[in-house]
Order: C-alpha cells, then sequence, then structure tokens
C-alpha cells in the first residue's frame, strides 16, 4: 500500500471512531411544557412550527386552555423552537414578559453544556405592546435545548410563562 494512503487511514481512523462514538451518545428527551398567559395577555396556542400572527381580538388569541408542548431535545445539540403571537386585550399598555421556571431548567445559550435543560432568551418580544394591540409582524420566538451535561430520561417538565 502506499505510504501516503496509510498516513490518510492513520489520521482518518481515529477521527472516524471519535465521531461516531460522539453520535451515538446523543440522547433524546421529551419534555412537555405548561403554558400560562396573563391576566390580559392572551396568545395563541404554541406551536413547533413558525405561525402568522392574526389581529388583535382574533379568536384564535387565549389566556388559558392551552396544549402542552412536547418538545424533543438532543443532548447536547442546537435549540428546539416554538412560536406563538401575544395580544394585549387589555384598556393600558403592557410590557410582555415571557420566562420559563421549573425544576432542571436554567436561562442560557444553546447550544449548552450544563447538566440541565436551557432555556435561550426568547426573540421577537416586544418592548411595550398598546392596549388592544398583538404582535401581527412576527411571532414570538422561544428556544430550549438540552446540555451536554444532562442525564438520561424523559426529563423535567417546565412552565413557560406570558405576562
Amino acid at each position: 500500500m502506499n505510504v501516503r494512503w496509510v498516513k490518510v487511514l492513520v489520521f482518518l481512523l481515529p477521527v472516524l471512531i471519535f465521531g461516531t462514538g460522539f453520535a451515538l451518545s446523543q440522547i433524546t428527551f421529551n419534555n412537555t411544557t405548561l403554558i400560562v398567559a396573563g391576566q390580559n395577555i392572551f396568545i395563541t396556542q404554541p406551536t413547533l412550527t413558525t405561525q402568522i400572527c392574526p389581529a388583535d381580538g382574533n379568536a384564535l388569541y387565549k389566556n388559558s386552555g392551552f396544549t402542552s408542548l412536547a418538545w424533543t431535545l438532543t443532548q447536547g445539540g442546537a435549540a428546539a423552537q416554538a412560536f406563538f403571537c401575544i395580544d394585549n386585550q387589555g384598556t393600558s399598555a403592557d410590557t410582555p414578559n415571557v420566562t420559563a421556571s421549573g425544576t432542571g431548567i436554567a436561562n442560557g445559550a444553546c447550544p449548552s453544556t450544563a447538566s440541565t435543560l436551557t432555556w435561550a432568551a426568547p426573540s421577537g418580544v416586544p418592548t411595550s405592546l398598546a392596549a388592544h394591540t398583538a404582535t401581527t409582524s412576527a411571532p414570538i420566538t422561544i428556544a430550549v435545548c438540552a446540555g451536554s451535561g444532562t442525564s438520561a430520561g424523559a426529563g423535567p417538565s417546565f412552565t413557560v410563562t406570558v405576562t
């Protein structure tokens, strides 16, 4: 065999073994989310696919009875995203806030090396939302990922609160 090919194989073999071992260590998590909206804040049902935001007062906006999201997350992988729209149906301006809480989830950036789920800062949340105004330009994007140090298993459930 040509010496050049032997050198290439000596270099590539460890890379292939390590890469295959890393790919096989990926763990998929299935998590659920309780979704809560504030008193005068109505949102559309969060979905794992992007959505078009309806106008203020549309029947798609509600503030209770949301279906839990089932997040499929890969250990150390990219974030899974969900989308929803906000409608301030109150009589005064509001400063929307979107948070996640629960045991086993922490704020951070994705991908993560944490031993918990990571809640990335939501995007598209307006700094102020006037009364009877909806976020019609684009949906709010929330993102969650599982840290590379997360243990195998179903993973924790968490709550997303929109106020």
